[in-house]
């Protein structure tokens, strides 16, 4: 079971901040690419004793996804060597990854968003979405994306619903509240997003709790990662090579720019019916909610 695999290894509680805090450090350091990139070209992204650090160029976007390789990387070290677990403890149940679920996971959440997106482009009004297809700068943000983006959302699932799941688990002595707190951190943990500045918390925080409950829902019940790793990398090389805005977090090359990006409960709501439907397809093919909510 995947949750009761927490237990294999060393768990004291100072080990989980000893290791958040190395990866939190590594993950620093391997920044500083990005932050030397941004002061050279920009000098005026720092503002206020503090760096912006949105970047609309792919150079930037690849020193930015850089982090989150550094952080994937340092937080195994730390499963391996601090709290003595294989490697596949925080990642699945299964003898080995399973790679098919992953791709069918990919699959079907880019169905359910590029219907979203069509939708989005045909309900839109006249001149709001621009087509701004560049090849060579294209072409660059589609290599980047599916080389580098993986291991952010890979790092995401694998730090929130493997290993802070796991450990909450083991603290409060129940997967259900685990669950909720972790949904609710990676929400939070999305709070310095320019979408949550420009559209206002109470609007865009319960977007980012909702695809938290509905990956760590998927993670609980299938009993490993690998379907919500598929979702996530879907959802994010998709908003990155679809569409960008001003007020995006990813601005980038991508196909079509939001010129009146807007956003509303509405949005929440919209995905948590992808999700739903996410789950049942995903449950046709794999039958992992027989066992009910327990």
């Amino acid at each position: 079971m995947f949750i009761e695999q927490a237990s294999t290894g060393k768990n004291n509680w100072f080990l989980y901040i000893l290791t958040i805090l190395i990866v939190f450090l590594v993950m620093q350091i391997a920044s500083l690419p990005l932050v030397i990139y941004l002061l050279v070209t920009n000098p005026e992204t720092l503002q206020n004793g503090g760096l912006e650090v949105t970047t609309d160029t792919n150079l930037g976007l690849a020193l930015t996804l850089l982090t989150f390789v550094a952080g994937f990387f340092s937080l195994f070290f730390c499963v391996k060597y601090i709290h003595r677990k294989n490697y596949l403890d925080i990642v699945t149940s299964r003898p080995k990854f399973n790679w098919q679920r992953f791709f069918f996971g990919a699959g079907i959440w880019a169905v359910l968003s590029l219907l979203t997106i069509l939708i989005t482009i045909c309900t839109s009004e006249e001149n709001e979405i621009v087509f701004q297809f560049e090849p060579v700068n294209f072409i660059g943000l589609a290599a980047i994306s599916l080389l580098l983006l993986p291991f952010q959302t890979a790092f995401e699932e694998i730090i929130f619903r493997g290993y802070l799941m796991q450990g909450f688990t083991l603290f409060f002595k129940s997967r259900w509240v685990a669950f909720l707190i972790v949904a609710i951190l990676f929400g939070l943990m999305h709070g310095a997003n320019p979408e949550v500045k420009n559209f206002g918390a109470e609007i865009a925080l319960p977007q980012y709790i909702t695809m938290g409950l509905i990956l760590g829902f998927i993670a609980l019940k299938d009993e490993g990662l690998e379907l919500a790793i598929g979702l996530h990398a879907a959802n994010n090389i998709l908003a990155a090579v679809t569409f960008t805005s001003d007020a995006s977090a990813l601005q980038t090359h991508a196909l079509f720019k939001d010129l009146n990006p807007s956003a509303s409960h509405l949005d929440t709501l919209i995905l948590l019916i992808a999700g739903i439907l996410f789950i049942a397809v995903c449950n046709r093919k794999y039958h992992f909610l027989h066992d009910g909510l327990k």
